[in-house]
């Protein structure tokens, strides 16, 4: 939100670096979430700071790295892989390299197996009120994932659709609702 209002025919360098960091909070987040999974999973005896660090720095370095590389090849050898920012409207578009990446990582090293595990959990359970209850922070990070591949589709496809970009804004409010289920879910004590 902070680079929105500038002006993306002066301060496209700067746009595109506040983008690129935005982004590598957005697509870092997940991991936080599978690491709490795997802590309920196997606790946090058996999963060591140690190691939830050696996932974290892995998978953060996985994210940073790759995308500064496309971006680096965007910008410096004029290689249609990265983002650029649109110069007329201010808004990132995404090449089918960088969605590509994006997607892979964030599938691959977070959004399965925070699925996987979730599904662990759930079935270890035995209580049904506490099935109940991981069933809403399950269907709440669901939400949220969906959010964000939204925003990545739209960010490939939508240069010029407005419409669709709006739909995507109205869309991204209901994170709000997911964020309560998984909060609900997993943050909220069950009462006897």
């Amino acid at each position: 939100m902070i680079y929105v209002p500038l002006d993306p025919s002066k301060y496209n360098i700067a746009i595109v670096f506040l983008n690129f960091i935005a982004n590598f909070f957005v697509f870092f987040a997940p991991i936080f979430i599978l690491i709490v999974n795997i802590i309920i999973l196997e606790s946090s005896v058996i999963f060591s700071v140690k190691r939830q660090n050696r996932y974290v720095i892995i998978y953060g370095s996985l994210v940073f790295f790759g995308m500064l590389i496309l971006l680096l090849l965007q910008v410096l050898f004029k290689l249609p892989v990265g983002l650029v920012i649109n110069e007329d409207t201010g808004r990132p578009e995404w090449s089918v390299v960088f969605f590509i990446y994006v997607i892979s990582i964030i599938s691959g090293f977070a959004v399965i197996p925070i699925i996987r595990t979730s599904l662990k959990i759930y079935s270890s359970l035995e209580k049904r009120a506490l099935k109940k209850k991981w069933l809403y922070y399950f269907i709440g990070s669901l939400g949220v994932f969906s959010i964000a591949y939204f925003i990545f589709i739209t960010n490939l496809v939508a240069n010029d659709n407005d419409t669709l970009r709006t739909i995507m804004s109205v869309y991204g409010l209901t994170v709000i609702f997911w964020a309560s289920l998984m909060y609900y879910g997993i943050g909220f004590k069950l009462k006897k």
